[in-house]
């Protein structure tokens, strides 16, 4: 939509530029087309046909004569109209059946296709005269009728045969006579076309022994007519012999907008010969009063009468004209009837009466459709109503779906006969419900029954039905992904597959292509966002807000859920249900939640009690409770609200030993199985004698498990292990923002207060975005040794566990600043010093005051100062080992040094100076 608006835009800055070139122009009518620059001319030819001519106008051309120049011809340009036989090319032609894209179009233009998309009323039979050809030859080819008169400028041709074979054009001359050789002259001006012929063959049969002759029809004389009136372009006209009146308005390029069509008069000497309905001819045909014109005949065209519109029901809804004592009954004949939707009992008239607007009601099925009609009126037929009148309504998880004719003794049984002909594979057996509406139809009832109990025909399930019931059937899956993921998907063929495929591109694509049309740049899908709501999301949000629900699930987009899942078919009944109250004066609302399959909220159905409820979650989780639930119920006592908690048993209720009722707002709660886990799985990895993916039981430790796995090889590293958890991991990942945050603040405090080094953006920027990109490890320090061993370092593990034990290792490595970091071979006795000495001793930047050992187990030592250089020190260093010299954030270089040295030493001789001069 905004790319054609943005073109639009483009056109119509570059025709402002055109035509401010062409404002120099003194005169258009005195100016021809060498006086447009190439510059012009090439601004013209991006310009849309709409705007060329209207150029074409201003200087007095037809759209041709651009078209021409634009083309290089030579031809030159003609200035006026010439009101020939052949009709010239109309720059104002009117054209219908636009293919033209919607940024080629002028303002009006687009705001006539616009009123055509917005099916405004149009007045009828004006598109009569719009799309008409550039050249009019009327009958030229076409066969003279018996009853032509011939007149002076007619030709006819003359076949003679017999003795001898030659073809005479003979031309009547002024006096009304044709010329034969070997004849003379006769006079056939004022003969029907018929009688020349027979006075020709019988002069030639007479008068020239042995010959014969066939006389057809040569060229037509021209003659000269006038079109006045409410013509397109009236004037007058020179035309073929045998123009009639509507070749007459072709001619004239139509009518204008406020012309009669009703009316259309032929006047010949002062004297109306015959008035010419186009109505007849384009709703019944009848072109008896369509006359052929004579040379002088004036076509003049009144303007309209009365107007009536017709709209609605009809099939063709318009503007038509009436004439004086037409009648309801006429004006919808010329609207082509009524459909069979229209509601003949009530049809809307309004009418204008002693300046206020009335409005009528007319029973179609009585005499009103000879009441009688004025200018003005507005005649509207409405439909009959959507809603079927005793039907039955199936929705939902069905092969056939929708309206069913409703008797006395339908059930649902009757709806639903079988199983597998009735309902889909994915269909729910044991949850269906019936929305019944009152008889004011402004409340709903729900009745919940279990399909397949109701099909095999138990009688407290199937239900009978009423007028206008809906039967809801739902699927037994929530996601579509799990709906798609059945073992009949695999049973289609390939075809079935590949039209499935290609149904899902397409679907893909249709989203994709109205994205496009939907860009951001005019603020569109901000505006379809105002105007069209997501009514799902918002009702989830009123009806999560009834029971104080938090955000429990996950985000689910649209897309997640299966078609006719509970969450789709429940939301329409949900949220008018939410408009009423019950008999207690409570929503008619329960809400199930803990271990069953789809927690949420469900309707009250009538006589609803807990094992209903539990049907309608989708049953129980493997992980339910069964010796204990629980029912928090809101009490009103003396005007005021309190919660109220009822256990149960639950298997008492699934065995139909106990039948627990409901009430609006009540909400279960199925606890889970104490002590009841999911599976939990561990992963053991490395030097383990059975490494692999282990499932734990809740409590256990990490001791128990490396049992299991049969302990450490021989060359497993202990000291190396690496252990790592997911809550950690999720842990340290928010301390990384955290501190990415923090960092932020301090930046800006820094620059707002101008202390501190000056950072620039992209720099501090790119800074932040690196330390919240480091992947988080979560790793957890152990004494895995000590675990082993079955120490007071016993480790309970969760989900998610990693251990990792690594080969021995014999090597040191020493990072950070110094000459060479690299990894060296462990020797018992080698200190602290000797393995930097080996790295090629520190830089100038390095810390000697921080440098500290990353244990193998993931401990961080820090050795004293004075015990660095000891003889001592080598103790420290084990295999596995990792030395890290750190760079000093302070370090100075000596031209920094000397530069400060210098700058403090000036200062100081200023000071100097200005004292010993006091």
């Amino acid at each position: 939509m905004k790319a054609w608006l943005q073109q639009t835009l483009a056109a119509a800055g570059l025709a402002c530029t055109v035509f401010a070139a062409l404002v120099t122009v003194p005169s258009a009518q005195a100016q021809d087309l060498s006086s447009l620059t190439p510059q012009q001319i090439q601004q013209i030819q991006k310009l849309p046909r709409a705007q060329q001519e209207a150029i074409a106008r201003q200087f007095g051309v037809s759209l041709s004569d651009i078209e021409a120049m634009m083309n290089g011809s030579t031809s030159s340009a003609k200035t006026g109209t010439e009101t020939t036989g052949e009709r010239p090319t109309n720059p104002d032609a009117r054209e219908t059946n636009d293919s033209r894209p919607l940024n080629e179009l002028s303002p009006g233009e687009l705001a006539e296709r616009l009123a055509a998309d917005d099916n405004e009323l149009q007045a009828f039979g004006y598109s009569l005269f719009q799309g008409e050809p550039s050249t009019f030859a009327p009958m030229a080819n076409a066969p003279v009728p018996s009853n032509y008169l011939l007149g002076v400028g007619d030709t006819l041709r003359i076949q003679l045969y017999g003795k001898e074979t030659r073809s005479i054009d003979a031309a009547i001359d002024n006096e009304g006579k044709i010329v034969i050789d070997n004849l003379g002259p006769l006079s056939v001006a004022g003969l029907r076309y018929d009688e020349a012929k027979e006075l020709i063959k019988s002069a030639v049969r007479e008068r020239m022994i042995g010959m014969e002759a066939a006389v057809s029809m040569g060229e037509l004389r021209s003659m000269q007519i006038f079109v006045v009136g409410e013509a397109y372009k009236p004037g007058a006209y020179t035309v073929s012999s045998l123009t009639t009146i509507s070749q007459a308005l072709f001619v004239s390029g139509g009518v204008s907008d406020i012309a009669s069509l009703r009316k259309v008069q032929l006047k010949r000497n002062g004297e109306t010969v015959v008035t010419f309905d186009l109505y007849k001819l384009l709703t019944e045909g009848d072109a008896s009063n369509d006359y052929r014109l004579q040379a002088g005949d004036v076509v003049f065209i009144p303007t309209r009468g009365d107007m009536v519109s017709i709209a609605g029901e009809v099939l063709r809804p318009a503007i038509y004209e009436m004439l004086p004592g037409e009648t309801l009954a006429d004006a919808l004949s010329f609207a082509g009837g009524l459909l069979p939707t229209a509601y003949r009992k009530s049809v809307q008239l309004q009418r204008i009466s002693d300046g206020s607007r009335r409005v009528q009601t007319i029973d179609l099925t009585r005499t009103d459709v000879t009441r009688p009609l004025q200018g003005g009126d507005a005649v509207k037929v409405l439909s009959v109503a959507k809603d079927t009148v005793d039907s039955v309504m199936l929705v939902g998880a069905a092969v056939r779906p929708g309206a069913y004719e409703w008797r006395d003794d339908l059930s649902v049984r009757d709806l639903l006969p079988s199983v597998e002909g009735a309902l889909l594979p994915i269909t729910d057996l044991s949850y269906g419900i019936v929305v019944r509406r009152s008889t004011d139809r402004r409340t709903i009832r729900v009745l919940q029954f279990d399909v397949a109990a109701a099909i095999s025909g138990d009688t407290g399930q199937n239900l009978a039905l009423q007028p206008r019931d809906q039967v809801v059937l739902f699927s037994r899956y929530e996601s579509a992904k799990a709906e798609e993921n059945q073992l009949s998907a695999w049973l289609k063929s390939e075809t079935e597959r590949a039209r499935e495929e290609r149904e899902r591109v397409l679907e893909v694509y249709r989203k994709q292509y109205l994205q496009k049309l939907i860009t951001d740049d005019f603020g569109f899908d901000q505006l379809l966002e105002r105007t069209t709501p997501d009514r799902s999301e918002e009702i989830d949000q009123q009806l999560d807000s009834l029971f104080a629900i938090g955000d429990e699930e996950d985000n689910r987009t649209a897309d997640y859920y299966a078609k006719f899942s509970r969450h789709n078919l429940l939301q329409p009944i949900l949220y008018q249900l939410r408009n009423q109250y019950s008999s207690t004066g409570t929503l008619p609302l329960i809400y199930v939640d803990g271990e069953v399959r789809y927690p949420g909220i469900y309707p009250l159905v009538e006589g609803a009690d807990a094992q209903q409820a539990l049907a309608a979650a989708g049953g129980l989780k493997e992980s339910a409770y069964l010796k204990r639930a629980e029912i928090t119920r809101t009490v009103l006592h003396g005007g005021e609200a309190s919660a109220e908690y009822r256990p149960f048993n639950l298997a008492q209720v699934l065995n139909n030993e106990v039948e627990i009722p409901l009430q609006g707002r009540d909400r279960i709660q199925i606890l889970s199985i104490p002590q009841w886990q999911n599976t939990l799985q561990v992963r053991l990895e490395g030097e383990v004698r059975f490494p692999g993916t282990y499932t734990i039981r809740r409590g256990e430790s990490l001791h128990g498990l490396l049992e299991r796995a049969g302990g450490l090889t021989e060359y497993a590293f202990v000291d190396g292990a690496i252990f790592t958890r997911a809550d950690l991991r999720e842990a340290e990942r928010k301390r990384l923002e955290e501190l990415a945050q923090q960092l932020r603040r301090e930046i800006a405090s820094n620059v707002i207060t101008d202390s501190g080094a000056q950072v620039a953006y992209s720099e501090m920027n790119q800074l932040l975005s690196d330390l919240t990109n480091i992947e988080a490890v979560g790793r957890l320090v152990i004494d895995l040794e000590s675990v082993m061993n079955n120490g007071p370092a016993t480790l309970q593990l969760k989900d998610g566990d990693r251990l990792y034990v690594p080969t021995v290792q014999n090597t040191v490595s020493i990072i950070g600043e110094v000459q060479l970091a690299s990894s060296y071979q462990f020797k018992p006795g080698v200190s602290l010093e000797d393995y930097i000495n080996r790295a090629g001793g520190l830089r100038q930047k390095a810390d000697e005051e921080r440098i500290y050992i990353v244990k193998a187990n993931g401990l961080v030592t820090v050795p004293e100062r004075r015990s660095w250089f000891a003889s001592g020190a080598y103790d420290e260093i084990e295999p596995g080992d990792t030395i890290v010299v750190p760079m000093d954030t302070q370090y100075m270089n000596n031209i920094e040094v000397w530069t400060t040295a210098t700058q403090i030493m000036y200062q100081v001789g200023v000071a100097l100076a200005a004292l010993s001069g006091l």
